[in-house]
């Protein structure tokens, strides 16, 4: 039987692993710039987490139309719990980078430490077991993984 399929694909290879690394990293960089800031109140890494903070939520929204896609295109992977804690825990981490995003932009940087601190920290904990959920999408499900382009490469 074939694993589930990644409905959003570029030459038979899924798109939303391709642009799920941008946010995530973006985020990550976020939390990295608000300690900074918290370390040396330097107003040029609350300017850094700011913009990484807007680039990675405008990636975020890109890579999330891919994984809807491939979650709405096969029933077999909506069924599984890793998707849906996978879908929930990403939704929750857009949810919070947008109300820090606000927050940020309504506050300024006066209002980065300690509540910017607080919520970049969450989203890049959740970000982690997202990419734990995920990594059971691929690895113990086969989502998206081609089982038969090993065997092809083989002759």
């Amino acid at each position: 039987m074939d694993n589930p399929r990644s409905t959003a694909r570029i030459a038979g290879h899924p798109v939303h692993p391709m642009t799920v690394m941008f946010p995530i990293v973006l985020f990550i960089l976020v939390w990295v710039a608000d300690l900074m800031f918290w370390h040396r109140h330097d107003l040029i890494w609350a300017t850094l987490g700011m913009l990484a903070l807007a680039l990675g939520i405008l990636l975020a929204l890109l890579a999330a139309v891919f994984g809807l896609i491939d979650y709405l295109g096969d029933a077999r992977i909506r069924a599984l719990p890793a998707a849906n804690h996978h879908l929930v825990a990403n939704l929750i981490v857009l949810t919070i980078q947008i109300a820090n995003f606000i927050w940020r932009m309504n506050g300024g940087p006066g209002f980065l430490i300690p509540t910017g601190l607080i919520l970049s920290t969450l989203a890049v904990l959740l970000l982690g077991y997202s990419g734990w959920k995920g990594g059971t999408l691929v690895y113990r499900h086969g989502v998206g993984v081609d089982s038969g382009a090993e065997h092809s490469q083989r002759r």
